[in-house]
């Protein structure tokens, strides 16, 4: 089978990446010949296809100059570029199906567009909520909040995209785009990494005919080492990953060792707090990767995913659970398809921090025998539900299906 994929950044910046690539990878063990399309980038993976890859646009921020933003603004919607190039690799691979991960915003409407006046069947895998909310995620400013499907300018009003009123206006504008040029009903089909996502949309007035369930691939380590004895955040430091829940969180958990690795906007925020609260049990590090990363996730009892937003298929908690660690997370959005409470992992109460702090300490507490017990039932929902063989040969079912249904 001939199989384009579709992603604005063709390196390994979050959990997209690792979704993309490893499908990229998987399918062409498996026979397919691969093409690939993406935005131009010096820290780019190579590709044979990247002449065709579009132009480089960073994101749209408020300290730009004017000739910059509307560089960027007008690439949300139309894209004579986007459309030359894409149009000239389907036009050289003939490929038989498309998948596309994250296209909005950087690529543009017209990667859409394109693929539908070429008549190619399109498959779309919802990594986020973009679809139905302008922000991605649900968020108003520092909790869950669903007003912005139906009414799109509560976005603009409490900033949702990115706390940034700029931003906020493009996401509105660039919402109702989409649906203007009825570009979510061109669709073929729609690939739902959870049955939360699916349930989401078909709540949203998508077609349930159209979802298809099929979960992120992951296999577990065979061998995992030891459960340790820290509490470890593993992630971008960011408000909605849940950072500020986990800090306040914290200020019961003194007695235990609580190691924040990764870096972003709340570096400082975190540090302040921190010291301002004395909390000496604090490690800070910041992004880890290769055996440094391993060191640290074996470091850890339990690694706490608090993300505030509805996590999807989170990759954060897949790697955890692959690693043999104790997972605690949030009974929130997907997450309860991966933890099972108290059986392969622990979930708290959204935006609680008395009761995630409860919650940590209950798997803190867990004996090795109870602890054991939870990693291995932990592990075998990643064997079970995310096999990569089960998962690319549902996702070859998928392409089939789209293809047809195009005919």
């Amino acid at each position: 089978m001939r199989v384009l994929q579709i992603n604005k950044f063709f390196y390994r910046r979050g959990g997209v990446e690792v979704v993309l690539f490893d499908t990229i990878k998987g399918l062409r063990q498996r026979g397919h010949e691969v093409s690939e399309f993406a935005m131009s980038h010096t820290g780019n993976f190579p590709s044979e296809y990247s002449a065709y890859f579009a132009s480089e646009v960073p994101e749209l921020l408020e300290k730009q100059d004017f000739a910059t933003k509307w560089k960027i603004f007008k690439r949300l919607f139309v894209s004579k570029e986007i459309e030359k190039k894409l149009g000239a690799l389907v036009m050289a691979e003939e490929p038989e199906v498309a998948h596309l991960h994250s296209v909005y915003h950087h690529l543009s409407a017209s990667t859409f567009t394109k693929l539908y006046e070429l008549k190619v069947p399109t498959v779309l895998t919802l990594h986020d909520f973009f679809p139905i909310s302008p922000s991605r995620n649900f968020l108003k400013g520092e909790t869950l909040c669903e007003s912005c499907y139906r009414n799109p300018f509560s976005c603009i009003r409490y900033k949702c995209v990115d706390n940034r009123l700029l931003p906020s206006i493009a996401g509105v504008m660039e919402a109702y785009f989409y649906r203007f040029k009825k570009i979510w009903k061109r669709i073929d089909l729609y690939i739902c990494p959870s049955q939360f996502m699916a349930d989401k949309m078909v709540e949203y007035g998508f077609p349930a005919k159209k979802m298809r369930l099929l979960r992120n691939p992951f296999s577990p380590q065979t061998t995992p080492a030891p459960l340790g004895d820290k509490v470890v955040y593993l992630g971008r430091v960011h408000y909605e990953k849940g950072i500020k829940i986990l800090m306040e969180a914290a200020k019961d958990l003194r007695n235990y060792k609580i190691k924040i690795v990764g870096s972003g906007p709340e570096d400082a925020w975190v540090q302040e707090f921190a010291r301002k609260n004395i909390l000496s049990n604090i490690e800070r590090v910041g992004w880890v990767g290769g055996e440094k990363w391993k060191q640290v996730m074996n470091e850890a009892k339990v690694v706490v995913v608090p993300s505030l937003f509805y996590e999807n298929c989170s990759l954060a908690i897949l790697e955890a659970m692959s690693y043999g660690r104790i997972v605690v997370s949030i009974d929130r959005g997907g997450n309860p398809e991966l933890i099972k409470n108290g059986v392969s992992g622990f979930l708290a109460k959204p935006e609680d921090p008395a009761d995630l702090a409860k919650t940590i300490r209950r798997a803190m507490e867990t004996t090795d025998a109870q602890g054991s017990a939870i990693t291995a039932s932990a592990m075998e929902t990643v064997r079970t539900n995310h096999n990569p063989d089960d998962y690319f040969n549902r996702l070859e079912e998928i392409y089939r299906e789209a293809i047809r249904l195009k005919k």
